[in-house]
């Protein structure tokens, strides 16, 4: 009798480990799905994720202003988001660390019209700039004129909110704060010539444009899964790099809307930005953002920097 209860015990035990499966880590984007996410869905398809033991639920925020707060949260285990955003909200004692990178390098800058006589950033001295956030954009763009050398104090700039196409292309403003691999493009598809000015070549920082951030919990808790996810996107990195044809075959499978000649070259233009090997730990960046954040009062306090991100989870090639 002894025995025969002894081994339903442990055929009720057996049954019940093999019935538990790890939780899925849930992904917030920054924004809606664009060429920018597409090493995501490359290692969702080509089954990366799957080869480390992971599932992954992809979540669309209704703001890029609530990523981080999720992760925070931890109503999602990861979150992406710019790295400016990240070290924000750390500074506002939201609990999160960087554990990778989506995109390595800044898409940002300033945007014009050539039609509307703009050439160079002196031309727009004293023009009005539309801007979307504050007070980040109006610092970024004051750094950039006056790294130009134009007086920042004679620009008009106007929060013209997230319509800042139609108040360039009304001539409501002369520039708008944009990126260069979507609004760019979009003014080239609808016959305009742009003149674009990357935030990067006038005085601001180099930046690390999408981070993968995740509360502390998550990293300590869930280390191999963890571990997993950022394998299997470097993985899927180095896959779209490799096969990029293949891979916005793969993207426009899912989001067959998105297939048309605007999104084709984004993604053309996003290859060559995206973080190899997930790299995100480049001290120097990382201490000169911060810096230029604190100086222009946008971050309230400092950070040492193994207490912003952690490379422990990166492939061991792609530590820096």
């Amino acid at each position: 009798m002894k025995s025969t209860c002894w081994m339903a015990g442990a055929l009720l035990s057996v049954v019940l480990v093999l019935g538990v499966t790890a939780a899925p880590i849930r992904v917030s984007l920054d924004y809606f799905a664009n060429p920018n996410h597409i090493p995501l869905y490359v290692a969702m398809d080509q089954g990366f994720f799957d080869e480390e033991g992971v599932e992954v639920d992809i979540f669309v925020p209704a703001s890029p202003s609530d990523p981080v707060k999720l992760a925070a949260a931890q109503a999602v285990e990861i979150a992406l988001t710019p790295q400016i955003n990240y070290l924000i909200a750390r500074s506002e004692d939201l609990p999160l660390i960087a554990i990778g990178a989506l995109i390595g390098r800044p898409l940002g800058g300033l945007l014009a019209l050539r039609d509307q006589g703009i050439g160079t950033l002196e031309d727009l001295a004293g023009k009005r700039i539309g801007y979307a956030l504050a007070p980040l954009e109006p610092i970024l763009w004051q750094t950039v004129f006056a790294c130009a050398g134009v007086d920042p104090t004679g620009l008009d700039l106007v929060n013209v909110g997230f319509n800042t196409m139609t108040a360039l292309l009304t001539g409501n403003v002369e520039a708008i704060g944009a990126f260069r691999n979507y609004e760019v493009l979009q003014l080239e598809e609808l016959g305009y010539e742009p003149v674009f000015f990357p935030q990067e070549n006038y005085c601001v920082p180099m930046t690390y444009e999408i981070l993968l951030v995740a509360h502390p919990d998550f990293v300590s808790q869930r280390t191999a899964e963890a571990t997993g996810f950022i394998g299997a996107l470097a993985k899927a990195i180095d896959w779209t790099i490799a096969y990029p044809d293949e891979a916005l075959a793969l993207f426009f499978n899912r989001f067959p809307e998105l297939e048309d000649n605007l999104n084709i070259r984004s993604f053309e233009t996003t290859l060559p930005l995206y973080a190899v090997g997930a790299r995100h730990a480049d001290e120097a960046i990382w201490d000169a953002m911060q810096s230029y954040l604190l100086t222009n009062g946008l971050m309230s306090q400092s950070f040492p920097t193994d207490a912003l991100y952690t490379d422990s989870l990166l492939p061991s090639e792609s530590k820096e």
